[in-house]
């Protein structure tokens, strides 16, 4: 339900799954009708070497710095604004998740380590929108949320972002290394980890990787056996993520078998692609 008497920020961000990862962010602030002030649409970009939820949290610390300006600015006007509330279209951002103040200030307490003494991805740009969120507030003395709402309810703020990828300021602040996709050859599920054994081999094929602080995440499906087309995230270090080439197929043994990832032995056999098909463990 719309609040009337808010102030509504809309944010987004696009990118191109190109070589250099290139995107933009949006967003818009709205007042409520009884402010004579007229919405404010903002493009930024195009910013190299990020991945979507790094822009998508870009959008939202870009968008409340602009908010912190606009209130200066307009102090009068706004004094008496009680709610200030930004919009996401990225389901794992909304306020009961990833940027929860309560999960950040946790994280942060942990060395921004989770509950299996992992690093939390992208713990910069959270922190730093933790602390541009309480500026905020305490410039405003208002409360500040993040709501979740669809793509189709953000298409001004989706349409700003697309605007900042085309823009000419470039700068690789987000990551030096990011995200990098490929196509899947199945439609499964994530496994359910509790199946997996340790010392058993896999035969995968490596679709996905993303640098988590001083590690790889890398997605990959099974080939093979019962669990066939299921996904499973395997934690690796620069080196052994370097072997694990999208696209490809490889054997590798289970190390370590956790509830939501595995570690690998550093020993991997690549798959030759044309004899993959024939391949049984």
């Amino acid at each position: 339900m719309i609040n009337p008497h808010a102030v509504y920020v809309n944010c987004d961000g696009a990118m191109d799954y190109d070589s250099k990862n290139t995107g933009g962010v949006g967003f818009v602030i709205s007042f409520p009708d009884s402010i004579p002030l007229e919405p404010i649409p903002i493009s930024i970009g195009t910013y190299i070497g990020g991945n979507i939820e790094r822009l998508e949290l870009e959008a939202l610390i870009q968008a409340m710095k602009k908010t912190i300006k606009v209130f200066e600015e307009h102090y009068d006007l706004l004094k008496n604004i009680k709610q200030i509330i930004f919009v996401t279209d990225r389901y794992g951002l909304r306020e009961e998740g990833k940027t929860s103040a309560y999960n950040i200030r946790g994280w942060r307490k942990n060395k921004w380590k989770n509950f299996e003494d992992k690093p939390i991805k992208n713990h910069k740009l959270l922190d730093e929108l933790d602390k541009t969120r309480k500026k905020l507030s305490d410039k405003t003395y208002a409360n500040i949320s993040i709501e979740y709402k669809p793509r189709k309810q953000n298409k001004i703020a989706d349409k700003l972002a697309k605007a900042g990828k085309k823009e000419g300021i470039k700068t690789d602040k987000l990551y030096r290394k990011g995200e990098k996709i490929g196509r899947r050859k199945f439609d499964g599920n994530e496994i359910v980890y509790s199946k997996l054994k340790e010392s058993d081999y896999l035969h995968v094929h490596v679709f996905r990787k993303d640098p988590v602080q001083d590690e790889w995440e890398v997605w990959v499906e099974i080939c093979e056996n019962d669990n066939i087309g299921n996904k499973l995230k395997i934690y690796t270090d620069d080196n052994l993520a370097s072997k694990l080439q999208r696209l490809n197929e490889y054997i590798v043994k289970i190390k370590v078998v956790y509830r939501h990832h595995i570690h690998i032995f550093r020993t991997i056999k690549k798959i030759n692609k044309k004899k993959a098909k024939h391949l049984t463990i």
